[in-house]
C-alpha cells in the first residue's frame, strides 16, 4: 500500500481541504471552455482559452519556483487558493451580465494561469513538507488520487449543472469550493527548509541552479523530456475536449461533462494502481512508464479516426490513463530524490514543460482542428509525438529503463 502520508494528522487536514480545491479546479475549467464554446463556436478559440490558462507556466511557472523556496510557502498557499476564487467569481458576474466578450474570457483565463503557475510549485512544495521525506511517493500518489476522483465526478457534474442552471452556477460553485482550504492552512506546520551557511543566491543565481539540476541529472532530465513530449499531443487533446464532444458528435453540454468525466475515469482507475501500488524502486524509469507514453500518443490517432460516441468515450478513458500513469510515475521518480530546499524550482521546471506546454498543444491542435479538421489534427499531432517520444528514448542513458 502506498497511503502512509495519511497517518500524518496534517497531511490529513490538507488532504481534505485539497479534496475540495481539486473539484473547484474541473469545475472552473470545464465552465471557462464551455464558455468559449459557447460564445464563438470555434475550436481554435477553445484551444486558445484552454493555453491562455496553461500558457503562464512556461514563462512565470519557474520564476514563483525560485520564490516559492524563498517564501513563506503557507503565506503563498493562502494568496494563490485566494486568488483564484475571485477570478471565477469575476467572470460568473461578467457572463451574468452578458458581458462575457471574448476578450474579457480571454483575460480571466490568463489570470487564472498566472495564478495557477504559482499554485503549482506552491503544492508541489507544501504537501511533500508535511510528512517524513520517507513518505513523499505516498504525497505524490495520493494527490493524484484525489486529482482524479475530482477528474471522474467533477465535469459529470458541472456540465449536469450547466445544463439544469447555467453556466453561472457552475462558476459560483467552483469559487465556493475553494472556502475549505483556506479554512485549514492554519493548521499545518510544513518543514522548514535549511538554509545552510552564507548569503542566499541571487535570484538569477537560485534560477540557475535549479535548471542545472534538471539538466544534470539523467533521471530527472529524462523525465522532464518524456512528459512534456506527452504533454503537447496527448494531454493537449483533454483541453479541447468541448470541440469533441459538441463539434464533432453534437452532444452539448452533458456530453463535454460526460467525456471529461471518461477521461477522469481512465485516470482515477491509473491513480488508484499507483496508490494502491507498492511503490517502484528508485533511480530508473519503469519501461512500463514509455509503453504507457507510446499507448496514449496512439490513442489520440484512434481517436481523430472514430465516429462512433461510445468508442469515443473509451478511447478518452484509456488516453486519460495513460496520460495519469505517466505523470504520476514520473513526478514520483522526480520528487523522491529531491532536497527540500531545490523542490520549488525543480518542481515549477517540472510543471512549466510538463503543464505549460500543455498549451502549445491545446492552441496547435485547436488551430488545425479549425483549418483542416480534426482528423488530420489529431492524426499528425499522435504521430509527431510517437516520433519526438522515440528520439527521446533512444538518445535517453539505457540503464535509466533498466528492470531491477
Amino acid at each position: 500500500m502506498n497511503l502512509g502520508a495519511l497517518a500524518v494528522p496534517a497531511f490529513r487536514y490538507y488532504f481534505l481541504g485539497a479534496v475540495f480545491a481539486v473539484n473547484a479546479i474541473w469545475f472552473q475549467r470545464i465552465a471557462v471552455a464551455w464558455i468559449a464554446w459557447e460564445i464563438s463556436g470555434s475550436a481554435a478559440f477553445v484551444g486558445f482559452v484552454a493555453s491562455l490558462s496553461l500558457a503562464p507556466m512556461l514563462v512565470s511557472g519557474p520564476v514563483f519556483g525560485v520564490l516559492v523556496d524563498r517564501a513563506d510557502i503557507l503565506r503563498a498557499s493562502y494568496l494563490t487558493n485566494g486568488a483564484m476564487p475571485l477570478c471565477i467569481a469575476a467572470l460568473a458576474a461578467l457572463h451574468a451580465a452578458d458581458m462575457a466578450t471574448p476578450f474579457l474570457l480571454s483575460a480571466i483565463a490568463l489570470a487564472i494561469g498566472v495564478i495557477a503557475s504559482g499554485h503549482h510549485p506552491v503544492r508541489m512544495s507544501l504537501a511533500p513538507r508535511l510528512v517524513p521525506r520517507a513518505r513523499v511517493a505516498s504525497v505524490v500518489a495520493l494527490s493524484a488520487l484525489n486529482f482524479n476522483v475530482a477528474r471522474l465526478v467533477a465535469p459529470a457534474l458541472a456540465g449536469w449543472v450547466i445544463d439544469r442552471a447555467g453556466v453561472v452556477a457552475a462558476l459560483w460553485v467552483a469559487a465556493a469550493l475553494y472556502l475549505p482550504i483556506l479554512s485549514v492552512l492554519h493548521r499545518l506546520t510544513p518543514r522548514a527548509i535549511g538554509k545552510g551557511a552564507g548569503p542566499r543566491p541571487r535570484f538569477a543565481a537560485a534560477f540557475a541552479e535549479g535548471v542545472a539540476h534538471v539538466w544534470r541529472t539523467p533521471l530527472v532530465r529524462t523525465a522532464v523530456i518524456v512528459t512534456s513530449v506527452f504533454a503537447v499531443a496527448g494531454r493537449g487533446v483533454l483541453e479541447i475536449l468541448p470541440v469533441i464532444a459538441d463539434g464533432a458528435f453534437g452532444r452539448g453540454a452533458p456530453g463535454l461533462g460526460l467525456i471529461s468525466a471518461a477521461a477522469g475515469a481512465g485516470a482515477l482507475t491509473a491513480a488508484l494502481a499507483k496508490s494502491l501500488g507498492r511503490g517502484e524502486a528508485g533511480g530508473r524509469i519503469p519501461p512500463a512508464v514509455i509503453l504507457a507514453a507510446a499507448a496514449g500518443l496512439a490513442l489520440v490517432i484512434v481517436l481523430g479516426h472514430t465516429g462512433s460516441w461510445p468508442l469515443a468515450l473509451a478511447t478518452v478513458a484509456a488516453l486519460g490513463f495513460c496520460g495519469t500513469y505517466v505523470g504520476v510515475s514520473l513526478q514520483a521518480a522526480i520528487q523522491a530524490g529531491l532536497s527540500d530546499e531545490l523542490r520549488g524550482r525543480v518542481m515549477s521546471l517540472w510543471v512549466m514543460l510538463g503543464f505549460g506546454t500543455v498549451a502549445l498543444g491545446a492552441l496547435a491542435l485547436g488551430a488545425v482542428a479549425e483549418a483542416a479538421g480534426l482528423a488530420v489534427s489529431l492524426t499528425g499531432g499522435g504521430a509527431l509525438g510517437l516520433l519526438a517520444l522515440v528520439v527521446a528514448v533512444v538518445s535517453a542513458d539505457r540503464r535509466l529503463f533498466a528492470r531491477r
